[in-house]
């Protein structure tokens, strides 16, 4: 297969920002990667391919987390070197920071707002409402994942992908883009995906190892979640459900179990924008999580007027409330900025 043109694949960022992005790497002897807070298959996908790539490179490379890799992902290489920390000091000038899928210093890691001003800090995403945090910021908000932005790079630097690269690649992009099958996936995403494909990796390993790898806890939980679903709305077009401390407690299941449950709600008929609300078992605040289709308010404007944000169609909102009440105070976002879209819409 003909080897795709990275310029034309990527959608918004230039091939001049990709390749200064590159040489910002090639000339910093050690890199820090960053993954964000409660981090997802892009996350760690593209942090497992940098990490890979910098090895390769002759550099000295570290991965730092404020939280743990979920189990699924440990068929991918060196994430079982991934350092778990709340709280970075950011004082080497000689170390190049990396922060990759991060839209902002509050999704990474605690620390960062202190770093000084000599402290050099790379910043890849392609969430469209990244604040720019970094002293370079490539962020292709047209890319489907990180993973993708992360491709083009590695491509037009004509580094070498291996195939343990392009498994990591592969998975960041499958995971962001529900295998292919969200409103993120474009032309330009398939011919990464076939770029990729031809590096001799096998998707049904990877496919087997993150959507076919629960536990009994998980679908337990997911069970309690799954019972309490409501709708709402004039057209029944909203869709919610929670889980408590007490839930995960009860199942013996884990904070990871937790993913692709909100997606199971678009799945019932008329529903077009779906909630999940989590208590979190370490401070006690409720994650928000928005999913939602055409014909709605996007996820991202329910997001936002919760102090959150994301994707227009995938996004979320952290709130510090007791549970009943952040479930009526979403309630009382979702329909307020429905309103709103609705009018600004006509």
């Amino acid at each position: 297969m003909k080897k795709p043109d990275a310029e034309k694949v990527g959608a918004i960022v230039s091939r001049e920002l990709m390749l200064e992005a590159s040489g910002m790497l090639e000339d910093a002897p050690s890199w820090v990667i960053f993954s964000h807070i409660k981090p997802d298959g892009d996350a760690i996908g593209s942090s497992a391919a940098l990490f890979e790539a910098g090895l390769a490179r002759g550099k000295r490379v570290r991965w730092v987390g404020a939280d743990p890799v979920p189990s699924c992902f440990s068929f991918l290489p060196h994430v079982d070197k991934c350092i778990i920390q709340k709280k970075y000091k950011f004082v080497n000038e000689d170390d190049l920071y990396v922060f990759l899928d991060s839209a902002s210093e509050d999704r990474g890691i605690e620390g960062l707002r202190e770093r000084s001003s000599e402290v050099v800090v790379l910043n890849i995403d392609h969430h469209k409402d990244n604040t720019r945090f970094g002293t370079l910021n490539c962020v292709d908000y047209g890319a489907s994942s990180t993973s993708e932005v992360l491709w083009r790079i590695m491509t037009e630097a004509n580094w070498p992908i291996t195939p343990a690269i392009a498994e990591c690649l592969y998975t960041g992009a499958a995971a962001d883009t529900g295998w292919f099958s969200f409103g993120n996936t474009t032309s330009a995403t398939h011919l990464m995906a076939a770029d990729l494909l031809d590096r001799d990796i096998d998707p049904s390993k990877i496919d087997s190892c993150l959507r076919h790898n629960r536990s009994i806890e998980g679908l337990r939980l997911w069970g309690l979640a799954l019972m309490r679903v409501f709708r709402w709305g004039e057209l029944s077009q909203f869709a919610m459900t929670w889980l408590s401390r007490r839930d995960f407690a009860a199942t013996n299941a884990i904070s990871a179990d937790t993913k692709m449950l909100v997606n199971q709600m678009l799945m019932i008929r008329d529903v077009r924008l779906a909630v999940l609300l989590t208590e979190d078992d370490d401070s006690g605040h409720i994650r928000v999580n928005f999913r939602s289709k055409e014909g709605i308010v996007p996820a991202a404007y329910a997001a936002r007027a919760l102090g959150g944000g994301g994707h227009s169609k995938a996004a979320g909102a952290q709130l510090v409330l007791p549970l009943a009440d952040a479930i009526r105070a979403v309630q009382e976002a979702v329909e307020k900025v429905h309103a709103e879209w609705t009018i600004a819409d006509k």
